[in-house]
């Protein structure tokens, strides 16, 4: 009705009644199953599955099997090789790192922490006393989608200094600009 492609699998191992799988290709082109939705002919009796009919005798019910994902950790290992680590911003395990440049700034990059937490967006605040540069290379190497740096001219201004790393831009904003930023791409999703 709706002229989707569709293949057979003949000999696909599906003994028990039709199915659907949905495919996912990886980065080396492979083919991986994770989604499918399946009739199954073959549990109920084996099983011995009933139920009670309106006319009262016993009928053996044809079992329906999904699975939306497949293997959750498939599905997952797939993503991540698709993205390189690099997930979108709404998908991102940390979305924003906080550098503050010293002591200082500490308090400002914990506050702007709480705020990002109240809209739904993680963050950390790397405050180590590591140097500056090693706290950046750090941030860097864990694909966070932005690393904001917070010096005195941040603090005094209520802005950020931000380093995307999806675009490579680096630029400043007020915490409002910033704060309009996220929430559009965490309401946005885009990939």
């Amino acid at each position: 009705e709706n002229n989707l492609p569709f293949t057979i699998d003949e000999g696909g191992g599906a003994f028990y009644g039709p199915k659907i799988d949905v495919k996912i290709t990886d980065a080396l082109g492979r083919k991986w199953q994770c989604g499918t939705i399946q009739v199954d002919f073959n549990l109920p009796e084996r099983f011995g599955v009933e139920y009670v009919a309106e006319d009262n005798t016993r009928k053996q019910p044809v079992m329906i099997h999904r699975a939306i994902l497949g293997s959750f950790e498939r599905f997952i290992a797939i993503l991540t090789e698709h993205y390189a680590g690099e997930f979108p911003f709404f998908l991102a395990p940390t979305q924003v790192i906080f550098v503050p440049i010293s002591d200082s700034h500490v308090a400002y990059a914990k506050s702007l922490k709480k705020t990002l937490m109240l809209e739904g967006i993680d963050s950390e605040v790397f405050d180590k006393n590591d140097s500056l540069n090693k706290r950046i290379r750090t941030a860097e190497k864990q694909r966070v989608p932005y690393v904001v740096i917070i010096g005195d001219e941040e603090v005094q201004g209520k802005s950020v200094a931000i380093r995307n790393r999806r675009t490579r831009e680096q630029y400043n904003l007020t915490q409002d600009e910033f704060m309009v930023e996220l929430t559009q791409q965490l309401q946005e999703g885009k990939i």
